[in-house]
């Protein structure tokens, strides 16, 4: 809050779209529980996140030179598609999906469509997932790293939770906030990127709940056909029988 009582830009953010973060929060950390019991859960996880850093990162490269707001919150250093894409390859050593999956479709459009209304709307997509990262990077990775069984691996498949030596999440944050709020940008810009903060963690729900369902479904049909064939060496068994008494 500034000293007017004007709240500052990176707190009408937080205060704004609170109520969609506590709802994305409590999915994820549900999410969360289920993919450190199944490696795979995770992965797909961790391709997914890869496209949507990925996405945001190219486009910001795209549009930089053309929005100045843009160009003030370009951090390189906080890039994590390399990374990402370096712990897809770990998780995908055959080779990674190549079709993007539905959601990530959606991701894309959404991204495509919001920043050709106004390259800055490209803030709500980074500030949301930048600060993800640095916020809580580094209290998931020693979680990943031992319930998944990665110590003898590290950091292969936790680089994009990880960060090279000397490098400070806490300052980087603070600058991070420090440019945000030096935006000048209109009470109508400001509205725009709220509502596309708010809407980036139901983008990112979604993309949860179609890993998480996926797998749900394969096991429901798993654990079917493990009941149907269950049955079907009853009948034969019982035939067998049957038949040997003839």
């Amino acid at each position: 809050m500034k000293s007017d009582g004007i709240m500052e830009f990176t707190e009408e953010l937080k205060v704004r779209s609170q109520e969609v973060h506590n709802v994305s929060d409590k999915l994820f950390n549900s999410a969360l529980s289920v993919a450190l019991t199944d490696r795979n859960v995770y992965r797909m996880a961790v391709y997914r996140f890869y496209h949507v850093f990925l996405m945001i990162e190219d486009k910001l490269e795209d549009l930089r030179y053309d929005c100045d707001s843009l160009q003030s919150v370009y951090f390189p250093n906080l890039f994590r598609a390399s990374e990402f894409e370096e712990d897809v390859q770990f998780y995908y050593p055959d080779g990674m999906p190549e079709e993007l999956s539905p959601m990530l479709k959606e991701y894309k459009l959404n991204i495509d469509k919001d920043t050709q209304q106004d390259p800055a709307n490209l803030i709500g997509y980074l500030q949301t997932m930048q600060l993800a990262i640095l916020s809580g990077g580094s209290i998931l990775r020693p979680m990943i790293v031992k319930v998944l069984g990665l110590k003898d691996n590290y950091p292969n498949g936790v680089k994009a939770l990880d960060w090279p030596e000397g490098f400070s999440t806490a300052d980087s944050k603070k600058l991070y906030k420090e440019r945000l709020n030096s935006l000048e940008l209109t009470r109508e810009q400001k509205d725009s990127i709220i509502r596309i903060k708010m809407k980036v963690f139901e983008l990112n729900n979604k993309l949860i709940k179609e890993v998480t369902h996926s797998q749900i479904s394969k096991d429901v049909a798993w654990k079917y056909l493990e009941r149907v064939l269950f049955v079907l060496c009853l009948i034969v068994a019982f035939l067998v029988l049957w038949f040997s008494r003839k």
